[in-house]
């Protein structure tokens, strides 16, 4: 009985960190690397940082791609993050999903631009 009550707590402190860091929500400063809207295959991906900060229920998004800032603000629903943008005169609008490991997978798009969808992928700095 007792190594039976080694063996469970063992394990549950081994989930303890997974399970923080899976709750830890979006906020975080990000590296970003994406393709834009209707890129060729051997396109160049663009690189640049990803700021999300987390005001209540509400995250201020701030990306520095290049020489360009973009400023947003986002919801979370189920484990999902979707920002509304401004790009130019236009708005954009990009959907992150959380990965096990904390990074962000996303799709975005901006009104005008094209008919597809640009990708993108932040990893946690």
């Amino acid at each position: 009985m007792r190594r039976m009550s080694v063996v469970l707590l063992s394990l549950l402190i081994s989930l303890i960190p997974v399970s923080l860091f899976a709750k830890s929500g979006f906020a975080g400063v990000y590296t970003v690397t994406g393709t834009n809207p209707g890129a060729e295959a051997d396109a160049e991906p663009y690189t640049g940082t990803l700021t999300i900060t987390s005001r209540g229920d509400v995250y201020d998004v701030h990306w520095s791609i290049a020489d360009d800032e973009y400023d947003g603000i986002g919801i979370v629903v189920n484990n999902t993050l979707s920002v509304a943008y401004t790009a130019g005169d236009g708005v954009g609008v990009v959907v992150y999903r959380q990965q096990p490991d904390g990074s962000l997978e996303g799709r975005w798009a901006v009104e005008g631009a094209s008919d597809r969808q640009g990708t993108e992928l932040a990893r946690r700095q």
